[in-house]
């Protein structure tokens, strides 16, 4: 929501959305029930047809943007749905992920509903193949999470060594870090936009803060929580550059002597 309301500011010459189409949900279900082996390929092909499509064919700008996580593996399996596609994989610390996913699942009936009784809405380990059904239901949903961030950010970046233009940068580089600018800059480049100064005010202002309580962050986890989202995240998290700080190792260390 941040970037697609930024770039719809800021660049004019393009059309801007976050989460195109009412129906956008429906493609995300129906996607995780094709890679589920219970929907043939038409089905998210159709709900995509139904809810994004007219969108993009009513587009009169030059440029189509859409900020949506609703589409990442659809992406995967048919990118030639979009013409000229460029992929921005926009890429969070899984411990702040899960913390965030945890504490919006929780605070919102709408989020309650789709994560905890909406089949198909987030991917399942177990009916993609990747572990065994006494394991999977077995995990918290801490853990759980913590392999969907893993899932979903080592599918989109598969889109790396493909042929689609393809960018993966850090929510990190935005906020908190010393120089946003510059790295919003380097995705306006990407993109073949010129770039902007004056605007590093907006990185300092959250867009959609849980509100009431919420699940803490990782400094204030337990040692046997640091070490359930290492074993399933190191892998990809290592590659992107997170778990690097003396204290999250000491966590770890303390969890293997325990």
């Amino acid at each position: 929501m941040f970037f697609a309301n930024l770039l719809r500011e800021l660049v004019p010459q393009a059309e801007v959305y976050h989460e195109a189409g009412e129906r956008s949900r429906l493609i995300n279900i129906f996607t995780h029930a094709h890679l589920s082996g219970f929907l043939p390929m038409r089905a998210p092909l159709w709900a995509w047809q139904r809810a994004v499509a007219p969108t993009l064919r009513a587009c009169s700008k030059e440029i189509y943007i859409d900020s949506n996580n609703q589409l990442y593996a659809l992406l995967t399996l048919a990118p030639d749905i979009y013409p000229g596609l460029r992929v921005i994989h926009l890429v969070r610390d899984p411990r702040e992920y899960v913390r965030s996913h945890i504490n919006w699942s929780r605070h919102r009936p709408k989020s309650f509903v789709a994560n905890y009784l909406t089949p198909f809405w987030q991917p399942n380990a177990w009916l993609l193949k990747e572990m065994p059904f006494g394991k999977w239901m077995r995990l918290t949903q801490f853990e759980r999470y913590s392999w969907i961030w893993g899932f979903k950010n080592r599918l989109i970046g598969q889109m790396e060594v493909s042929e689609i233009p393809y960018l993966r940068i850090r929510f990190e580089d935005f906020f908190g870090s010393p120089d946003p600018l510059a790295h919003f800059n380097k995705l306006l480049e990407f993109l073949d936009l010129e770039r902007v100064s004056g605007i590093e005010a907006y990185f300092q202002h959250p867009v959609n803060p849980t509100k009431g309580k919420s699940f803490p962050k990782w400094q204030l986890w337990s040692e046997k929580q640091c070490h359930q989202l290492f074993d399933i995240c190191s892998p990809t998290m290592a590659e992107y550059g997170y778990g690097e700080e003396e204290e999250w190792r000491e966590k770890l260390r303390s969890s293997e002597k325990n």
